[in-house]
């Protein structure tokens, strides 16, 4: 393990500085062994975090432990989901599968079903887990694409039967059915080159985040 003093705990305002040297040395203790650990390691790293100006976390990060930030990041996952379902329940969790069950846009209803089944003795491989995620995810999204009212559906279904023949309409909704959103935004930037009203659709950016921002 890193040596204590290896960070330079001026950096911390003096009231927060013996306690964040403090927690250093309980997280130290705390990375050592299984996913309890983590948590504890996790809820100690959450209250330093909280103690720092912004944007130093990261150095402390990386100047006071030999561990990964992406290990680090993953303690403190655990720790919000043991806050979120007990402690009880996610310590039964293999320590990979509480990663991905504590990462940010994960489904309340999918993680309280897979945690409850790994209480009941039945535990998915990782490769499950993820692959559910994925699905779950993929439903939000279509679900979000397709929140369209009927007024409206009403009123484009009439603007293209107006405009377009029976063989060129079903040629429109044949490649509509395909799409990806990509495809539909290059479409409506060759309609608005072409002299036509047509924006290319909105699609939502994902905005990222860090743990340690």
């Amino acid at each position: 393990m890193r040596d204590v003093d290896t960070y330079d705990y001026t950096k911390i305002p003096a009231e927060h500085r013996e306690e964040v040297r403090r927690l250093t040395m309980q997280i130290r203790a705390s990375i050592r062994s299984s996913i309890d650990c983590g948590i504890d390691a996790g809820k100690a790293l959450i209250e330093v975090k909280s103690k720092l100006q912004k944007g130093e976390f990261l150095t402390y990060c990386k100047e006071a432990y030999t561990e990964s930030l992406r290990t680090l990041q993953n303690y403190m996952k655990v720790a919000r989901l043991s806050d979120c379902y007990g402690p009880e329940a996610v310590s039964k969790v293999p320590s990979s599968i509480a990663y991905k069950l504590g990462a940010k846009g994960v489904a309340p209803e999918l993680v309280e079903a897979i945690l409850a089944e790994i209480a009941a003795g039945d535990i998915p491989t990782f490769a499950i887990v993820v692959e559910r995620i994925n699905e779950t995810k993929g439903s939000s999204s279509r679900s979000r694409r397709a929140g369209v009212s009927p007024e409206e559906l009403d009123r484009l279904a009439v603007m293209l039967v107006t405009a377009l023949s029976s063989a060129q309409l079903a040629s429109f909704v044949g490649f509509l059915a395909g799409a990806n959103s990509s495809a539909i935004g290059e479409l409506g930037k060759k309609c608005g080159l072409l002299g036509g009203a047509t924006e290319a659709p909105i699609v939502p950016r994902q905005v990222s985040g860090t743990i340690f921002g």
